[in-house]
């Protein structure tokens, strides 16, 4: 497909089916990014990269993470820097280093592309860092079109690295540490593998039980699987109670239009003719709903459970929990931190999630070597003022991030203080 024909259809999308349309559309200005494409194509330099790089920038510009547009051509490998970078009053630092042996957590950046970062800020259209807070900002993707960056290390010593790029972080794992006092830490790690962690939780299950303050670490959690909250939420929840019960109020209305049905039988196309019956029962019940709803536009639901709603939730753990909190805690860990305020038990220590929790139901449409993903519904609370969008689910304890959090694990510390 042509740019300027998926640009089209894209922006169709995204103002007459993405659920999203009515809150965002003050940022939606593709402006820009038409005619980066229209000056690249009459200079005979358009590319797929360039596509993936105007279209990112526009999603990033509308400030919904659940908006994602992705190349699946043959031959292009997505790709990490190796670390990652956060920004505050101070300057900006690196965090996090996962694979560029070069750099060291607290290395402060200088400079990106010969330009120091509060001039980037400055020239930068702000929506592209997707956040008006310097700790909130999101740089990964700034630093993909980057050649190089200035560091001055520890030890004084400044050096200008031409940047690598190093295959996508896999999945963290869960992991558990002690604490002084008694204390453990669990992190549940990605959360994209509920089998994982649940064998994980139900290994520990005894010394997790028996702890005298526990510390849920979702700072970093970015998983999709629903599931994965299930061995956690005996531990944030105040009494026995069922799933129902603890998932809480799961109305959300969505956007049925004739496009977004049409979009979502197409995903179901492949499971009709799978080997599994109920995977095909269950794409058929589907597919006969979708066409159903089909033109009818907005539509009153309730998001189904990850399992039956009588599924019995029992309190386990010490009276003393912790959740730490961050901007990269978002998706399903982010649910979970939302569940754990609404619970009330645990103290949720640290900075506000991403907040990624007012849309749900991704449609993925392709285009020859793109895809793009959309959600089609958006959640009660957020039709009712009460949504995250953008600011994220706000801690009890607010700690700002400074630089010193690069080599030390001051909330870890600060738990031993509430």
């Amino acid at each position: 497909m042509e740019s300027n024909k998926l640009l089209k259809d894209l922006f169709l999308t995204v103002r007459n089916d993405y659920a999203g349309w009515e809150a965002k559309q003050a940022r939606h200005n593709p402006s820009p990014f038409v005619t980066m494409l229209g000056q690249a194509y009459y200079d005979r330099r358009m590319s797929s990269l360039l596509v993936l790089q105007a279209v990112s920038q526009y999603c990033a510009g509308m400030r919904d993470r659940n908006l994602k547009f992705e190349l699946i051509a043959e031959g292009y490998v997505p790709f990490s820097r190796g670390f990652s970078v956060r920004r505050c009053a101070k300057g900006m630092f690196v965090d996090a280093v996962t694979q560029e042996a070069r750099l060291r957590p607290g290395d402060e950046v200088l400079a990106i592309n010969r330009t120091a970062p509060e001039r980037i800020v400055k020239n930068l259209p702000n929506p592209l860092l997707a956040a008006d807070e310097p700790e909130r900002e999101q740089w990964n993707g700034y630093l993909k079109l980057a050649r190089d960056i200035t560091v001055r290390h520890a030890d004084g010593t400044e050096e200008m690295l031409e940047l690598a790029r190093y295959p996508v972080d896999t999945d963290a794992a869960p992991a558990l540490r002690k604490l002084p006092g008694g204390a453990l830490l669990l992190d549940p790690g990605s959360m994209n593998d509920a089998e994982a962690l649940e064998a994980f939780v139900e290994a520990h299950r005894a010394v997790l039980d028996g702890c005298s303050r526990l510390v849920l670490d979702l700072r970093a959690a970015a998983g999709d699987d629903e599931e994965a909250l299930l061995p956690l939420l005996p531990y944030i929840v105040k009494a026995d109670c069922t799933a129902a019960e603890a998932f809480g109020d799961r109305r959300i209305r969505t956007n049925y239009t004739k496009v977004n049905c049409t979009r979502l039988i197409r995903m179901l196309t492949p499971y009709l003719v799978d080997e599994d019956p109920a995977l095909r029962q269950m794409a058929q019940q589907l597919t006969a709903y979708y066409r159903d709803q089909s033109g009818k536009g907005w539509v009153d639901e309730v998001e189904e459970l990850p399992v039956p709603a009588e599924t019995p939730i029992q309190r386990r753990g010490p009276e003393k929990v912790v959740v730490l909190t961050d901007t990269w805690c978002e998706q399903e860990a982010e649910r979970f931190v939302q569940l754990a305020k609404q619970q009330g038990r645990a103290v949720l220590l640290g900075r506000p999630t991403m907040g990624t929790l007012d849309y749900t139901n991704p449609v993925m449409v392709e285009y020859d070597e793109f895809i793009f993903t959309y959600p089609i519904s958006r959640t009660a609370a957020s039709l009712e003022g009460e949504g995250v969008d953008e600011r994220g689910v706000q801690p009890d304890v607010l700690v700002p991030w400074t630089p010193e959090e690069c080599t030390a694990d001051l909330l870890a510390q600060k738990v031993l203080t509430l």
